[in-house]
């Protein structure tokens, strides 16, 4: 828990650092709600960890509930640190701190050292990215008819992967008002989907339990996989989302 601990020590005032949307039946509550919680109590930051599902390696998925959601749910204060220019090879990832471009997904897969997680619903990714700070890899997919344009217009879908480990987060998300974050079924296993207002969502970098500056994120579903945690963002329903990810292979 060294890891976390850093990573909440490191954290400040939230308050106001989220540039929150400006649609008028959401952004106005969503500023109004961290604003409250301020005055009143701390925010909530989801911290979702890459050892989503390792804490359910030694028993059931309902028994293990309460130590999943202990893992990755915790209320804390935070401020985001700046965020790296460690992106390259142009397309959306670059902006989205994604790393280094790679050719195909078995190129990333050499470099990062696991197998990826590749949804056969999704296809075959216009855009495959590795960032080898945190060992996390990206999946880029355009928007196309049947995979609506996500929180970033040019982004139909972003599948992000990392191998899970019990004691380092690789995905930070913040849950302002009008966020919901609720326990599903992934697969067999316990995840998450995230949806309602668009969520900070950042990388946590350095020693220290840094993290790069949040951006807004759309729905998510997150889970465990094969040895590693899974994360897709889209702006596809709940039952679109699981459909896709029951074709991850």
């Amino acid at each position: 828990m060294a890891e976390l601990e850093r990573l909440e020590a490191r954290l400040g005032d939230l308050a106001g650092a989220v540039a929150w949307p400006p649609a008028p039946d959401l952004a106005a509550g969503v500023r109004a709600g961290i604003a409250a919680r301020a005055r009143r109590r701390r925010l909530r930051l989801v911290l979702l960890a890459a050892a989503l599902a390792l804490a359910l390696a030694g028993g059931g998925a309902l028994a293990a509930t309460p130590a999943l959601r202990g893992a990755v749910i915790q209320w804390v204060p935070g401020q985001p640190e700046p965020s790296p220019s460690s992106a390259t090879g142009g397309g959306p990832g670059a902006d989205l701190g994604l790393g280094q471009r790679y050719p195909s997904v078995a190129d990333a897969e050499r470099a990062a050292g696991f197998q990826a997680v590749v949804p056969a619903a999704l296809g075959q990714p216009d855009e495959v990215w590795y960032r080898s700070s945190i060992g996390v890899i990206a999946l880029v997919y355009r928007p196309r008819p049947g995979l609506p344009p996500s929180s970033d217009r040019r982004v139909g879908a972003l599948v992000m992967e990392a191998r899970a480990s019990p004691n380092n987060p690789v995905f930070v998300k913040l849950a302002g008002a009008g966020t919901t974050v609720t326990q599903t079924t992934v697969n067999g296993g316990p995840g998450f989907w995230i949806t309602g207002a668009p969520h900070g969502f950042a990388f946590p970098i350095g020693a220290e339990g840094q993290t790069d500056s949040f951006r807004l994120a759309g729905n998510v579903l997150l889970w465990n996989q094969a040895g590693l945690v899974v994360r897709i963002e889209s702006g596809l329903d709940q039952r679109e989302a699981l459909r896709i990810a029951g074709t991850a292979r």
